[in-house]
């Protein structure tokens, strides 16, 4: 059950899906969860995986959602003997249960995988796609036949992608064009200011507008007195790092099974929990304790 669940983080990183990872990190007996269990969660509240029943299910969503929102950690507390309180690193809520048992949670944000985009077969992309692998990126890789096979059509979820055209001198105009056409934010292009300049004038005579066109990024890289290709390439990537880190945590917008609509996201789980008005613990109303029909 590990081992799928690892290749579900996985699976759903590589997507650009933003989720939750929610670890048991302590527990009293008895509880139907054991120290190590986890699970993940997603945007829209779906759990997969196992931390415990019933009981605890709807509290971990509910704050797993939050820790969406704030994009930081947090530690959850479910005991009999605790009423619910919250403080920086600790919410404690009350167990409904009748097994009295207690469990704690830690809940972590997981960002999606970032995708480097590289266009071109020079040696400057090479270096380029060693690094990125082995920095975790995922990496598609444009360069057989450049003209003919560089398209971004159909690509879905353009979040969270970076674009570097090194094909130097092999169609050059039409890949930066085509990779301008996209919302992608980060389009670099290695090649001499000379050459910049032709671009630029290229692209004038396009549908581009002027903004995103000054949006090319040429020279690209940080500027580190780089030399050889690897050097340029370790340039090339600690700027991507370095905006991939910086920009603030993705919405459910920006994911191909998201949904974009926060009030349909809130509806859904309230469809699925009922919040004790008491506790204010989320109760599944799939499986209550006792059902009363009121007529």
């Amino acid at each position: 059950m590990f081992s799928a669940l690892i290749n579900n983080i996985e699976e759903y990183q590589a997507k650009g899906v933003r989720f939750a990872v929610v670890q048991v990190i302590d527990k009293k007996a008895p509880s139907s969860s054991k120290v190590s269990d986890k699970a993940i969660v997603l945007e829209n509240g779906e759990l997969i995986g196992w931390i415990g029943g019933g009981c605890v299910k709807g509290i971990v969503i509910r704050e797993a959602l939050k820790v969406l929102q704030t994009n930081e950690h947090q530690r959850i507390r479910v005991a009999p003997d605790n009423i619910e309180h919250h403080s920086q690193n600790l919410i404690n809520y009350s167990m409904s249960c009748y097994s009295e048992g207690a469990v704690e949670f830690l809940i972590e944000p997981f960002d999606p995988m970032p995708e480097l985009i590289v266009v071109g077969k020079s040696k400057i992309a090479e270096k380029l796609i060693e690094l990125a692998t082995v920095a975790d990126f995922k990496v598609t890789l444009m360069a057989k036949s450049i003209q003919s096979e560089v398209t971004f059509e159909g690509m879905k979820n353009l979040k969270n992608k970076y674009v570097v055209i090194a094909s130097q001198g092999e169609a050059d105009e039409e890949n930066v064009f085509k990779a301008l056409q996209t919302s992608i934010d980060y389009i670099g292009l290695i090649s001499s200011a000379k050459k910049v300049k032709k671009i630029k004038t290229f692209l004038a005579t396009t549908e581009l507008s002027s903004d995103r066109i000054n949006e090319l990024r040429s020279p690209v890289g940080i500027d580190i007195n780089a030399k050889q290709a690897s050097e340029v390439a370790i340039s090339i990537l600690a700027d991507i790092i370095q905006e991939y880190r910086k920009k603030p945590p993705q919405s459910c917008c920006d994911t191909p099974t998201g949904n974009c609509d926060k009030e349909e996201n809130s509806k859904a789980f309230n469809e699925e929990f009922y919040i004790n008005p008491v506790c204010n613990v989320p109760i599944s109303k799939k499986s209550p304790k006792h059902i009363l029909e009121y007529l």
